[in-house]
């Protein structure tokens, strides 16, 4: 019995993935506002019926897909979850953040194109992301204040500013302008640098 309910839990747990991906694409693509669940299903090639057995809502699954994108980049931040942030969990955390960014190009580009939309930023206005994305710039701010930086907030939100920056850059740029990735590499370490 055991066996079968692992089982059960492992297929459920990668269609619902599934569905998050579908979902992720179609919202960042349509746009959030425009696509149905009925839609979301056909693409995912399951019914309507069975899609609410995943999701009791619209609204769960765009919660699903954002708190799954924060939390691949919060994994990374103080590591050993304490609340202080040192430079070596500073420095991981940028490496890690940059190079899940350059792994997978196409989900945090979609990621980023579904967040920058204005519902879903007053959605997210409304949600508890607004709390842990507080305790994130607290626990940075403690860090630059720790570092001796005389603006510890001016700097949380220098480097804040400078990650989505780099993001856009490598995502959205970087085919364009075709940025050789030994200049990624070199801007990834001067940011350590400069806050290490």
């Amino acid at each position: 019995m055991a066996d079968r309910e692992k089982r059960h839990l492992e297929i459920r747990g990668k269609r619902k993935k599934q569905i998050m991906s579908v979902a992720l694409r179609l919202f960042s693509s349509e746009g959030y506002g425009h696509v149905s669940i009925a839609e979301l299903a056909i693409h995912a090639g399951i019914s309507k019926g069975l899609m609410y057995n995943y999701f009791d809502s619209k609204e769960s699954l765009l919660k699903a897909i954002v708190e799954e994108g924060i939390d691949k980049i919060i994994q990374s931040f103080d590591r050993n979850r304490d609340g202080i942030l040192t430079a070596e969990e500073f420095a991981h955390f940028i490496r890690s953040t940059f190079r899940l960014m350059e792994e997978n190009k196409v989900y945090w580009t979609q990621f980023f194109g579904l967040i920058i939309q204005p519902n879903i930023k007053e959605f997210l206005k409304n949600s508890e992301m607004t709390g842990l994305i507080a305790s994130y710039f607290d626990i940075l701010g403690v860090y630059f204040k720790n570092m001796g930086f005389e603006d510890p907030m001016l700097e949380v939100f220098h480097l804040s500013v400078t990650i989505e920056g780099f993001a856009l850059m490598m995502l959205f740029y970087n085919d364009l302008a075709d940025i050789p990735e030994a200049l990624f590499k070199r801007f990834e370490e001067r940011i350590i640098h400069t806050y290490t």
